[in-house]
Order: C-alpha cells, then sequence, then structure tokens
C-alpha cells in the first residue's frame, strides 16, 4: 500500500513538472518602462541580493528538478557543522566504501577510493569545484553519521530556511523524481550558503589543487561554472562573477544558479531547465550560461542602483506637549532604503508617504523612539516601509503638562457653559439667601425638606420590595433553566463518550496494525543495523589501530620535545642566575664606592673646620699684637666686628 502510493505522487509529481515545461515564458514582475524579456528555460530567477528586490522571474515557484546544485545544501550543513565546533576544515577523512555506493560511472567525480584519508576542506572543492558526487556522501557520512539522517537534516533545514517548495532524498542530486526545488527556494538556500566565508571563497575559486593522499597524487580541480572560469566551457565568462553552483541530469536538463557583482550590489541568478542544442559551428550551446548572461545584460541595462532614502535625511517636524525644553522634535528614518530602479533614477518620481502615530508627540522622547513609519514609492511601486524615530531627546515637564490640562479644558465650549451656569446659580443662590432672612422662613423650610426627605425614603422602601421580588422571580427562573441545561449537558456527555469509546476502539485497532508494521520495519531496520554495526566495527577497530600507533608516535614526540623543554629551561636558568650574580656583584661595587665618596666628603669639611679654626686663631693673635703695639688692652679685640672670611672657592668633588 505505501509503495503504491509513493509511486502515485512520483507520477503526479512527474506529470505536474511535465506540464510546467509547457507553460509559455513570462515575467511576474513589471516594472513601468521595462521592457518585456522572455528566457530560453523552464525556470529562472533574478534577485538583487542586497535588497532581495526581485528583477525578473519566470516560473519560479514550481517544482523542478535541481540537480548538482543539491551540494549547496550540502556544504551548507557541513559548514555549519564546522561553525558549531563538530568538525574543523583540517579535519582528515577517511573515504569508507559505502560512500561510493551509489554513484554511477557516468555521474561526475573527484576519483576519490576507499581508504583514502583527505581534509574536509579539500573534500568541500571537490563537492563545489568538480561537483564530485562521492565528495557529498562522504560529507554526509562525517557529518550525520549515514546518508539517512544527513537527508532529514537537508529537509529540516530547507524548511527552517522556508524552502516550502522542496524536498531532497540524496546529497549529490542524482535524479529521483521526490528530490526536488524550486528557483526561489535556490536562491533561499544560496543566500544562507554565502553568508560562510569559506563557502564564497571556495566558489570564487577557478582552479585548485587537492594536495597528494594516501592513495592518490595531488589532483587538480577545475569550477564548472563556465560564467566564472572558461577552463571547461570556453566563451562565456561573465565580469563579475563570484560563484556559485551548475547542476545537469538528464530530468532536470542544465541549471545553475551565480552570484554577480556590480555597480556596488550583488545579484543572484538562477536558472533551471535549460537545454544545450547543436549551433551552426556543430558544438553544443551552453543555453544555461548564454541565457543567464542575457538574463543579468537585460537587468543592467534596464536597472540602476539608488537610494530612495537616506537614514540621514529628516523628514518630519512635529509639534511637542508637556516639555519646556523643546516645542517641536524632528523625525528621520531609522534606516536606508537601496533599490534598482527601472531606467536612470528621477528624483520627481519618488513619494514619500508619512504615517505618524499622533500629530502632537508627548514629552519625554528620547532620541530613536519610533513615532511613526514611512512609505517609499517610486513610478508608483512600493519599495518597503521603515520606521521614523526622533532625532533629540525632549524632556518632561510637569508644570507644562499641567499648563496644557488646563488650556485643554478650558478650551472646550461645553466646559465654559458649564462654568456659567455655575456661576449663575451661584448668584441666584446668594440672592434668594438674602431674601430669606426670617427664621420662620428657614424653619419651614427645614421642615420641607424633613417631610420631603420622608416621602423619598418611603418610595425607596416601595421600590426596593418591588425589586426584590422581581429579583426572587428572576432567581427562580434562572435556577428552572440551570436545571435544564444541566440535564441537557448530561445527555451530551453522553453521547461524546460514547462516541470517544467507538473511536478509542478503532484507534486501537490502527494502532495494533501499525505497531504490526513497525515491529516488521524495527525487524528489517535491525538486520540491516547489525549489519552496519559489524562493519562500523571492523572499520573502528583499524582505526583503533592507527590511531593507536598514532599515539605511541604523539606520546614518543612528546617525549622528545619534553626533554628539549627541560633542557632548556634548565639553560635559561643558569643564565639568569649568572645575571643575577653580575647584577648584585655591580650593585656591592656600587655601594662600596658610595661609602668611599661619603667618607672623602667628611674628611673635606673636617679639614675645613679646622683651616677655619686656624684662621680665626691667627687673626686673635694678630689684633692683639697690634693693641699692644697701640698701647690698648688687648681684651678689646672682643668688641672689634668680626672679620668675613671670603668663601671657599676650592672647587668640590662633584663624584
Amino acid at each position: 500500500m505505501k509503495k503504491t502510493l509513493i509511486r502515485g505522487l512520483s507520477l503526479l509529481l512527474t506529470l505536474a513538472l511535465m506540464t510546467g515545461l509547457l507553460v509559455p515564458f513570462s515575467s511576474a514582475v513589471e516594472y513601468d518602462g521595462v521592457g518585456d524579456f522572455t528566457i530560453d528555460a523552464t525556470a529562472a530567477l533574478l534577485i538583487d541580493l542586497d535588497t532581495e528586490q526581485v528583477l525578473y522571474e519566470h516560473n519560479a515557484d514550481e517544482q523542478r528538478y535541481p540537480a548538482s546544485i543539491t551540494k549547496i545544501m550540502t556544504a551548507l550543513l557541513t559548514l555549519e557543522a564546522v561553525g558549531r565546533g563538530e568538525l574543523d576544515l583540517n579535519t582528515e577523512v577517511t573515504v569508507d566504501a559505502a560512500a561510493l555506493a551509489d554513484i554511477t560511472e557516468d555521474s561526475s567525480t573527484a576519483g576519490l577510493m576507499a581508504g583514502e584519508k583527505i581534509t574536509v576542506r579539500n573534500l568541500l572543492y571537490c563537492l563545489l569545484l568538480a561537483s564530485a558526487n562521492e565528495a557529498a556522501n562522504i560529507l554526509a557520512m562525517t557529518v550525520a553519521g549515514d546518508i539517512p539522517s544527513f537527508v532529514e537534516r537537508m529537509n529540516q533545514r530547507a524548511q527552517e530556511l522556508g524552502m516550502g517548495g522542496t524536498h531532497f532524498v540524496n546529497p549529490h542530486g542524482l535524479h529521483n523524481d521526490d528530490h526536488y526545488t524550486t528557483a526561489r527556494d535556490i536562491f533561499k538556500m544560496a543566500k544562507e550558503a554565502m553568508t560562510h566565508a569559506a563557502f564564497r571563497e571556495i566558489v570564487s575559486t577557478g582552479t585548485y589543487t587537492v594536495p597528494a593522499t594516501n592513495l592518490s597524487p595531488a589532483r587538480a580541480l577545475y569550477n564548472t561554472n563556465a560564467l566564472l572560469t572558461s577552463a571547461f566551457y570556453p566563451g562565456y565568462t561573465y565580469s563579475g562573477t563570484i560563484g556559485i553552483k551548475t547542476g545537469s541530469t538528464g530530468q532536470a536538463g542544465y541549471c545553475v544558479t551565480a552570484a554577480v557583482e556590480h555597480g556596488g550590489h550583488t545579484f543572484v541568478s538562477v536558472v533551471l531547465g535549460a537545454q544545450n542544442p547543436i549551433g551552426n559551428n556543430g558544438k553544443p550551446q551552453r543555453k544555461q550560461f548564454s541565457e543567464t548572461e542575457r538574463m543579468l545584460d537585460w537587468a543592467f541595462e534596464n536597472f540602476s542602483a539608488a537610494t530612495l532614502l537616506n537614514e540621514e535625511t529628516y523628514l518630519q517636524e512635529i509639534s511637542v506637549r508637556f516639555s519646556s525644553q523643546a516645542t517641536h522634535v524632528v523625525l528621520r528614518p531609522t534606516q536606508s532604503v537601496k533599490a534598482m530602479v527601472p531606467g536612470t533614477y528621477d528624483p520627481d518620481r519618488l513619494e514619500l508617504r508619512l504615517n505618524l502615530r499622533s500629530e502632537v508627540a508627548s514629552a519625554p522622547i528620547q532620541a530613536g523612539d519610533v513615532l511613526g513609519t514611512v512609505t517609499v514609492i517610486y513610478a508608483g511601486r512600493e519599495y518597503g516601509t521603515v520606521d521614523m524615530a526622533a532625532v533629540t531627546d525632549v524632556s518632561f515637564s510637569p508644570f507644562m503638562a499641567f499648563v496644557t490640562s488646563v488650556n485643554t479644558v478650558l478650551g472646550n465650549i461645553f466646559v465654559r457653559l458649564l462654568l456659567l451656569i455655575a456661576l449663575a446659580l451661584f448668584v441666584v443662590g446668594i440672592i434668594r439667601r438674602y431674601r430669606e432672612r426670617t427664621k420662620e422662613e428657614r424653619r419651614a423650610r427645614r421642615q420641607a425638606k424633613l417631610e420631603a426627605k420622608m416621602a423619598f425614603r418611603q418610595k425607596e422602601a416601595e421600590a426596593r420590595q418591588q425589586d426584590e421580588a422581581l429579583a426572587r422571580q428572576e432567581k427562580a427562573q434562572r435556577e428552572q433553566r440551570r436545571k435544564e441545561e444541566l440535564l441537557l449537558r448530561q445527555q451530551q456527555a453522553q453521547e461524546r463518550q460514547a462516541k470517544r469509546a467507538q473511536e478509542a476502539q478503532e484507534r486501537q485497532i490502527k494502532r495494533e496494525q501499525e505497531r504490526l508494521q513497525r515491529e516488521e520495519r524495527q525487524r528489517q531496520l535491525q538486520a540491516e543495523r547489525q549489519a552496519r554495526q559489524k562493519e562500523r566495527e571492523e572499520r573502528l577497530a583499524q582505526e583503533r589501530a592507527q590511531r593507536q600507533r598514532e599515539r605511541e608516535e604523539r606520546q614518543r614526540q612528546l617525549e622528545r620535545e619534553r626533554r628539549q623543554r627541560e633542557e632548556e629551561r634548565q639553560r635559561r636558568e643558569a643564565e639568569r642566575r649568572r645575571r643575577e650574580e653580575q647584577e648584585r656583584r655591580r650593585r656591592q661595587e656600587a655601594e662600596a664606592r658610595r661609602r668611599r665618596q661619603e667618607q672623602e666628603e667628611r674628611q673635606r669639611q673636617q679639614r675645613r673646620r679646622q683651616e677655619q679654626a686656624d684662621r680665626e686663631r691667627r687673626r686673635r693673635e694678630e689684633w692683639e699684637r697690634r693693641a699692644r703695639q697701640a698701647g690698648q688692652d688687648p681684651r678689646s679685640y672682643r668688641q672689634a666686628p668680626p672679620r668675613r672670611e671670603p668663601p671657599d672657592r676650592r672647587p668640590r668633588d662633584r663624584r
């Protein structure tokens, strides 16, 4: 039953694809002033990658066979595994014979052999340049353990990327009726893959040499993308091409998705189902490349890049309330809007539609607060809507908020009318009070008020009794309705219980059938797992032996390196001790010199003091001699002014 259903779905899909081949050429995107363009392929798409603006599409959402363009998803999952740390581009992989099982002789390969050791990086070059199918299987088994698990990841990732028209069966793209995608889904897949630097580097390489391995000499790989290199198909190279991938099978036709840089923008094109008819020169015409060139030339001739809205442009100034800091605030867009416009950009054809949340903004406002949106329209076509935000901060003022509220209230005509009525009633009340001055009148009024109050209370009591009677009546009615509803719900519950019992019995029968089917599948899977487990154990035993030898060799190498490091450390330690000893001796010598200099300085000072005392003694003796000669008392020299000695002019030791 299941096989019949699968065959039926495959037949329907094949019919749908064949029907799509008969649909006439048409473009779903129309631009004012741009002529029609038709492409000789079953599906095509051209998108500006920077803005995701669709310039041309033809059957972009119809399901087609992607052939080797499938390998973009295989490379994407591999690089994401590298990004998560599960793999490394330099990780060496041993080719498993199971990866070569479904590779036909006429399919594209890189000549990889079972037991050959090759890195993940070189496998990606084999996958994306030479379009090697066995490389796709090897990477799938390296990332997920086996190919079916990897295919499940491919389909899961496709759903995450929004590829609703895609279903993968294998990682290489060899034909299968259940293996299909759309031109728009291919763009989504290529866009995500181009975010990885390693992917961009590989697909932009024309020629690459894989180093020699344990089973193969160095092999040269040539990119199959003739828009990038003329290694296979000369005459189709296109200026600005930076990748991406080709693919072809008998059922899919000739396909290519390319990335081209032009005028500061990056464009991604997808062409599916092209044919290679024989030309007048007797050689095949590579329509997948020539039609891509025609589509790109048509786009570059009919469109030009333009910045429709700059994020630095001031768009609107709106009033601000509740602030004493500013009365207005300026708005500008939060981001620029760039697009490819038909023909030459004409500012007069640009229209900006502003949509403010309010004509007057309320403080406080912070720079960057979104206060509206602006829709960019050029030549009648909408190119995007972005937020408008405040340029500056505006603080809140409680006083201004109070003043604004009062002005708002007083500005209402009804409020003014109520104030006039209240004033009039107040005046009338004062006048009446002055007229009713006598005590009798006031007593009469009080009596009248008391009687009116009693009458009002009497009426309230009667009304309350009537309300209570009505409430009791309504309560009785509600109780009756509740009982009826309860009875109805019980009947419905019994019916639902009977229905659930019947459904449970049917589910039990269905589960029993499914259990038997699962047990059968489980037995088959168990047998397959046992076979794979046996192969894996043998392979792991060989790998463990090899790793053990490698570990022993690495251990010996590490031991040698450790001894070398220890000798180097001892040598550096001896050198350090020698330098420290030299530094210690230098410090001791410097300290000895300093002590000698201090001792010499003390001796010089002592000599100067001694010389000063000798001069003073000689001066005193000379004065006494002169005093005796003059017949004076020799003791009078004490009253004589002291002699000022000339300063010591001798040079000092400045060491």
